[in-house]
């Protein structure tokens, strides 16, 4: 980003030319979509536990069940909220 600096008899003041600015935006706007997007579709395990209002090991217990398809991403799991969807539906299903 372009600074200018420019010295009057108020002291020292910083200009930034608006061009530089809308650069900068842009950029923290699409990094800012994309980090949204990204975690508004995938869930962590404290989610779950807040959503389905069960504990932690309940959670890993679910996993190993196979009923929750878990998603690992560089030490995290994680899980799309289409299978959490898909799990509810099918235990409404099976309990009807």
């Amino acid at each position: 980003m372009k600074r200018i600096f420019i010295m009057d008899d108020d002291g020292l003041k910083e200009y930034v030319p608006l061009d530089s600015l809308q650069k900068q935006m842009d950029f923290v706007i699409e990094k800012s979509v994309e980090q949204v997007s990204t975690e508004e579709e995938l869930l962590t395990i404290a989610d779950l536990v807040r959503k389905f209002k069960v504990t932690r090991p309940t959670i890993y217990a679910w996993m190993n069940k196979g009923l929750l398809k878990k998603i690992p991403i560089g030490g995290r799991v994680l899980f799309h909220p289409d299978d959490i969807n898909e799990l509810i539906k099918r235990t409404r299903n099976a309990s009807s």
